[in-house]
């Protein structure tokens, strides 16, 4: 599981919040010794965490709320994807980074996300069919999410190696049941 983590978010907050409670404040004892800063791309690798179903949690700094955007994200995904496949793993859950913070929008956020990730898997074929990636957010973003998905597909050049035809009845405006 891959998580965002804010130089200026003491403690966490959103799903990294969320999983620090769960390993009974771990994350914040960690910035509170100054182990974990949350700079841009730091990565911090927690094996075997307990009380969470991740073999791997991967904590990426974000750096300042402030300085939070599109950029950075789409950069924080890459990254992430690129340390993901270094560690021969293939697939892993991922966060909204930057959710409710900075005014970004939630459709946006995903379209970033997913393109960078795209962007470092697309390199090779092989690695774009392997990797698996799954999205955690509330179950209130998904409209949002589903959008965000939807304008990713319409501006990629994918030749028709994205399928994204499980989600096709919420796009075309089904909704989330």
């Amino acid at each position: 599981m891959a998580l965002g983590c804010f130089a200026d978010e003491k403690p966490p907050r959103g799903v990294c919040g969320f999983i620090d409670w769960r390993l009974n404040g771990m994350i914040s004892r960690e910035i509170k010794r100054g182990r974990i800063s949350g700079a841009f791309e730091e990565k911090i690798v927690i094996p075997f965490a307990g009380r969470i179903s991740s073999e791997i949690l991967l904590l990426f700094g974000l750096g300042r709320v402030a300085e939070v955007n599109y950029d950075r994200i789409y950069n924080a995904a890459y990254t992430v994807a690129e340390a993901v496949d270094k560690m021969e793993m293939d697939g892993f859950a991922l966060e909204l980074f930057g959710v409710g913070r900075g005014g970004l929008v939630t459709a946006n956020i995903v379209e970033a996300l997913i393109t960078g990730i795209f962007d470092f898997l697309a390199a090779d074929i092989q690695k774009l069919e392997r990797m698996k990636t799954c999205l955690v957010a509330p179950t209130a973003k998904l409209d949002n999410i589903a959008l965000g998905i939807k304008q990713f597909k319409n501006h990629v050049n994918d030749k028709g190696a994205v399928d994204i035809g499980e989600l096709e009845s919420i796009l075309t405006g089904g909704g989330i049941t």
